[in-house]
């Protein structure tokens, strides 16, 4: 029995998976953002992936070929954390949707250790980006 695919998806026969978005790296809605994640950067880290959310706390989400970078803007006492996660800690990266939605919903759930960061997206495209780029780190 085959493993489900995901809509829009072929089955790769390969066996090693191309990046996922090889095609179209770095991707980015805002400058701005990028030249946050872009200023973080340790010497040959490359970014694979820079995305707005729209969280309550995490308000940016940077993908590079070490680790994950996430802005949080809800830190305690009003401040802002700049949160790296190698992936090395990163120990599962899930969609997280409610009952009535489907599966590969706007929200993408990563977890470091034992605490998750949650990055909602501007649509199930970007989420999938996001899943899949971590994905491709954790197993690659």
């Amino acid at each position: 029995m085959g493993h489900p695919l995901r809509p829009g998806s072929a089955q790769d026969h390969h066996p090693r998976r191309p990046h996922p978005l090889s095609a179209r790296l770095p991707r980015f809605d805002e400058t701005v953002q990028y030249d946050v994640i872009r200023d973080t950067l340790m010497p040959e880290e490359q970014i694979d992936g820079v995305y707005a959310s729209d969280s309550a706390g995490i308000a940016l989400c940077g993908i590079t070929n070490r680790r994950v970078i996430l802005l949080d803007t809800a830190f305690p006492g009003g401040r802002a954390a700049l949160i790296t996660a190698p992936y090395s800690r990163i120990t599962t990266v899930s969609y997280v949707s409610a009952e009535d939605e489907p599966i590969f919903s706007n929200t993408v759930a990563i977890q470091v250790g034992r605490t998750f960061y949650e990055v909602t997206c501007r649509g199930p495209e970007q989420a999938a980006e996001i899943h899949d780029l971590i994905t491709w780190h954790l197993i690659d």
